[in-house]
């Protein structure tokens, strides 16, 4: 008898184990916020073009985690400009989704004031600005190859729970032309 009662007890006890670990998984999958990766573009910035092939594949490398990368475009303002960031995405085979604005007052906003610059948001805040790593020293002055990844090490903070220590640094690129509303 004393058996079978430990074995009820234990089988009880595997049950609710099981039942607050599966409640647990739905609750933090449901409640998790995703952290989102806004690439500030422009199709004519040669900067811009050179980062698509590490853009794709930071957003590949992520695609598992809870992370959303989107490239935005500022000043779209008809079906010619919007068929070149359409181009743009063809040629350079950027597979990430994409949003147009018809003026820069999203970017002005943001503090946001070259192509390519990076955002990071993370429950409504920004948690990184900037570079997406060290490659671009100055305007038409790349390292061979870079050794500091701002972006990545902002992403993988977010993801462990960490701080990101590294808030923001100064992008390297074409400059916006800022105005408020046009």
């Amino acid at each position: 008898m004393y058996i079978y009662v430990e074995s009820i007890t234990m089988q009880r006890i595997l049950k609710n184990t099981l039942f607050l670990l599966l409640l647990l998984i739905v609750y933090t999958g449901q409640s998790q916020e995703k952290i989102k990766v806004q690439y500030f573009m422009h199709t004519s910035c040669p900067i811009s073009q050179k980062y698509s092939l590490t853009m794709n594949e930071i957003a590949k490398t992520f695609q598992h985690q809870s992370v959303q990368f989107e490239l935005v475009f500022l000043d779209i303002k008809n079906r010619e400009q919007l068929n070149k960031v359409k181009n743009f995405l063809k040629k350079y085979q950027i597979n990430i989704p994409y949003s147009t604005h018809t003026n820069t007052s999203y970017a002005l906003k943001m503090g946001v004031q070259v192509t390519p610059e990076v955002l990071v948001l993370y429950k409504n805040q920004i948690q990184y600005q900037g570079a997406i790593d060290d490659w671009f020293i100055d305007w038409g002055k790349n390292k061979k190859e870079p050794e500091q990844f701002y972006l990545i090490s902002a992403l993988n903070s977010l993801i462990s729970g960490q701080t990101v220590w590294i808030k923001k640094t100064k992008a390297i690129g074409c400059l916006i032309e800022l105005k408020n509303k046009s």
